[in-house]
């Protein structure tokens, strides 16, 4: 594709920049390169911190001005400034056309993303924790009110999704795809440890676990598993992605928790096959996660995307093979992939296509709740106990990710899981038991009040 023709038009895209972390500062940044978008306003629960993302992208201070009220934003967007405030409330009114909710915060995003498309705004969202709780809803919404609710190129989701639909369109057989983990795991040979996120691990074993069992390849990754389980191997914002990617291309995950095995990526098509294939797999059009493992000095696969499609010419795949593509062991398959996401810094492309074009980057209006993103007790968890979401990678202490098929929020549904952070737990949970309904009292949100919503929509009757 030639982007410069895709995007042909003197139109100056206008972005509201919701969210002042890594994600919103590379948008920011990325639209003082870029001819064709403009983002002259930030927010952030501190608006200090939004003037500051601002400054980052390289505005001069004496062009900030931080408002607090909506007349402050219009003369400030009157007088050419750049705006930096605390709420979407501030600035709503603006001739914007695009925002770009990247919080990270469940109920904000919910907050922000339903405002912007009833202010007749666009939204594109980064915060894959509110699409993986009401996302159709907002879908649903955004083509009433004549928009489009996106997620944005930079995160894997629209990444795996355009990757997939290109492989449906060129009519390939897909039998898995999905991402890696964020975090490679790096093996030192000489010093016997596997690092990952910048911690070393003991790892003996791995001397004699870095090639495949030439007769079993399943026992092989099952083992490195066992070796390495001082490691998390699977974190709750993977599956919250690939939740989002499954109700927008009916991808299915092969086990709710998933596979999440530890593979180099030469070996990835060999066991993301079907097991009548020598893979794990029961079937195809199974969504998976990966732990990159590598040595130090072989390339990383960044947290990048992929896709396992079935060699149907047997010629032309090991042409390709010789080429350096990765194939399976046997030749049945071969890995097409993308090892990289570059955050806010692509995000633009998915923002330009809305404005310009009416494209979304995900699953438009066909997107429906097929999955639900719910948890699962690794630990007893006691009445009385609050359940807190922490740290950069918004997990619960005591619970596990799942994907399940949707299902309505009643009786005892199991709960999504960022409906959870803040709720009470209403009885004794052992450990290995779902959370469901009956076991917290969930806090009021206007995210909880969406999904109510949804479910209405979509289950009528069924619904709370």
């Amino acid at each position: 594709m030639n982007y410069l023709q895709h995007f042909s038009t003197t139109k100056v895209v206008e972005a509201c920049i919701a969210g002042a972390g890594d994600f919103g500062r590379g948008v920011l940044r990325q639209a003082r390169q870029m001819q064709g978008l403009s983002a002259r306003i930030a927010i952030d629960i501190n608006p200090e911190k939004a003037a500051e993302a601002l400054r980052h992208a390289g505005i001069p201070e004496s062009e900030i001005m931080v408002c607090h009220s909506q007349d402050e934003a219009e003369s400030a967007w009157q007088a050419g400034a750049f705006i930096a405030t605390s709420s979407f409330d501030t600035v709503k009114s603006l001739p914007f056309d695009i925002l770009v909710e990247s919080t990270g915060i469940p109920d904000v995003g919910a907050r922000y993303a339903e405002a912007a498309l009833l202010a007749g705004k666009h939204v594109g969202i980064a915060t894959k924790e509110t699409e993986s709780v009401v996302g159709p809803y907002l879908t649903r919404l955004a083509e009433q009110q004549g928009c489009l609710f996106t997620p944005l190129d930079g995160d894997q989701p629209s990444l795996l999704i355009g990757l997939v639909t290109w492989a449906n369109t060129l009519g390939f057989e897909i039998i898995s795809a999905g991402k890696s983990s964020e975090y490679d795991f790096i093996w030192d040979e000489a010093q016997g440890t596997v690092t990952c996120n910048g911690t070393a691990f003991d790892a003996a074993e791995m001397t004699s676990l870095w090639q495949l069992d030439d007769n079993d390849a399943r026992a092989t990754v099952q083992a490195r598993s066992q070796a390495l389980s001082a490691i998390a191997q699977i974190s709750v914002p993977d599956l919250c992605e690939m939740v989002n990617v499954a109700n927008a291309t009916g991808l299915a995950p092969d086990l709710p928790e998933f596979h999440a095995m530890i593979l180099r990526t030469i070996e990835v098509p060999t066991l993301l096959d079907t097991q009548e294939k020598g893979g794990v797999l029961e079937g195809n059009g199974r969504l998976e996660v990966f732990n990159c493992l590598r040595r130090p000095d072989e390339l990383s696969f960044a947290g990048g995307v992929f896709v396992v499609v079935r060699c149907e010419d047997p010629h032309v795949w090991t042409l390709l093979r010789d080429k350096g593509h990765v194939l399976s062991r046997s030749g049945d398959s071969a890995m097409v992939y993308l090892p990289r996401h570059l955050l806010g810094l692509e995000a633009p492309i998915s923002l330009l296509d809305v404005v310009l074009n009416g494209l979304t980057s995900g699953g438009g209006h066909a997107t429906t709740p097929k999955f639900d993103l719910t948890a699962r007790a690794t630990q007893p968890i006691a009445a009385g106990q609050l359940l807190e979401m922490k740290g950069h990678h918004r997990h619960i202490d005591g619970l596990r990710p799942e994907i399940h098929p949707a299902a309505a929020l009643a009786g005892d549904a199991q709960v999504p899981f960022y409906l959870l952070p803040g709720a009470e737990v209403i009885r004794d949970i052992a450990p290995g038991q779902p959370i469901t309904l009956a076991d917290v009292r969930l806090p009021a949100s206007r995210l909880h009040e969406l999904r109510l919503e949804q479910d209405a929509l979509f289950y009528g009757n069924d619904s709370q």
